[in-house]
């Protein structure tokens, strides 16, 4: 082989060690450097979680102080991601400081609108016993009651009547419809979600095609009342019996009916003999009330609450009184004259 042949590949294969050499240099500065890059790159997985800016016990109405946004390695399922989702909720758990909230622990919706004593009531409703569909949530309303003829105690047919059953009951809830549907400040709405905007190609397709009439609201069946718990089961038997019809009224106006001018309704349940005075007492809660219940013969007026009794007084026969005395007459029957000495 001549001597230039050999020269040249003892240059070809030196100079390919080289390029080895070099590749393999490279390789290992790449390595190091993804290395070094990759615990920078960790928080970019970290997860937006609202956690308890506090010790929180159960009961506690939240607020925006009582809350903050902690990032987590991993999001625990059932929390919340924004501030305004909670606010005005109550815990329904204790929750220690840095504790993510659980959407279990947490009561929301129309619950929270109702004051002490009342309960959330759905009853039907149509165009005609809604005012037409004006009432909205928010609203006041009167329940009117028209019920068909209930025979009393004796067997005796009761004439069709309609009156008013309870004043000034707040409307929680219509149709689908309610005093919280507003979303929850710091939430937005994803973009699959958003409806169309009026000017949009989507709305002007939906338009043409004859489909926007599938849009409409349907019509309300239903309204959910802020009732007294004593008068829920008046509400159900006039529901259930009669027609129930809702009238609109100010909300300024806070005349109702005063109940204590009328008899009413005898309970289903009598009290239990030999109760004291303050068990007597604690039989007037509106919850006991509520367990007393009330039936429809009740409901129409056909058997109310008898009197309180009252001990019999015997008839004396009367005499003249002695000349001075003083004579005693209660109600119609006179008792036994005093004479003054």
């Amino acid at each position: 082989m001549p001597r230039a042949i050999r020269i040249t590949a003892v240059l070809l294969l030196a100079i390919a060690v080289l390029l080895a050499v070099i590749a393999i240099g490279i390789g290992r500065r790449s390595s190091q450097a993804a290395q070094a890059a990759s615990p920078a790159a960790a928080p970019a997985a970290r997860h937006d979680v609202v956690v308890a800016a506090r010790a929180l016990s159960a009961g506690t109405p939240l607020t925006a102080n009582d809350l903050t946004v902690a990032p987590l390695a991993q999001q625990p399922a059932g929390t919340f991601v924004y501030v305004g989702e909670l606010t005005g909720g109550i815990l329904l758990q204790d929750v220690d400081a840095g504790q993510p909230i659980p959407r279990s622990g947490v009561s929301r919706g129309i619950a929270l609108a109702l004051n002490p004593g009342e309960r959330a009531v759905a009853v039907p409703v149509d165009e005609l016993a809604s005012a037409g569909n004006r009432v909205a949530p928010g609203d006041h309303v009167d329940v009117f009651m028209s019920l068909p003829g209930v025979a009393d105690s004796g067997s005796h047919p009761g004439g069709t009547q309609a009156r008013l059953l309870l004043s000034r009951l707040r409307v929680l809830g219509y149709g689908e419809r309610d005093m919280l549907a507003a979303a929850p400040a710091g939430t937005t709405a994803s973009a699959e979600a958003r409806p169309p905007e009026a000017d949009s190609r989507a709305s002007s397709l939906i338009g043409s095609s004859g489909a926007s009439g599938n849009t409409a609201p349907a019509p309300a069946r239903t309204a959910v009342l802020a009732v007294p718990v004593e008068m829920i089961g008046r509400l159900l038997l006039g529901a259930q019996n009669g027609k129930l019809f809702l009238a609109l009224r100010n909300p300024i106006d806070t005349a109702v009916a005063d109940t204590t001018l009328f008899a009413a309704p005898a309970p289903v349940l009598a009290l239990r003999r030999g109760l004291d005075g303050m068990a007597t007492e604690e039989a007037q809660r509106p919850e006991n009330q509520a367990f007393a219940g009330v039936d429809l013969g009740g409901l129409a007026g056909a058997r109310n609450a008898p009197a309180a009794a009252t001990t019999p007084q015997r008839t004396l026969p009367r005499r003249a009184p002695a000349r001075g005395g003083i004579e005693i007459v209660r109600g119609a029957n006179p008792a036994t004259p005093l004479s003054s000495p």
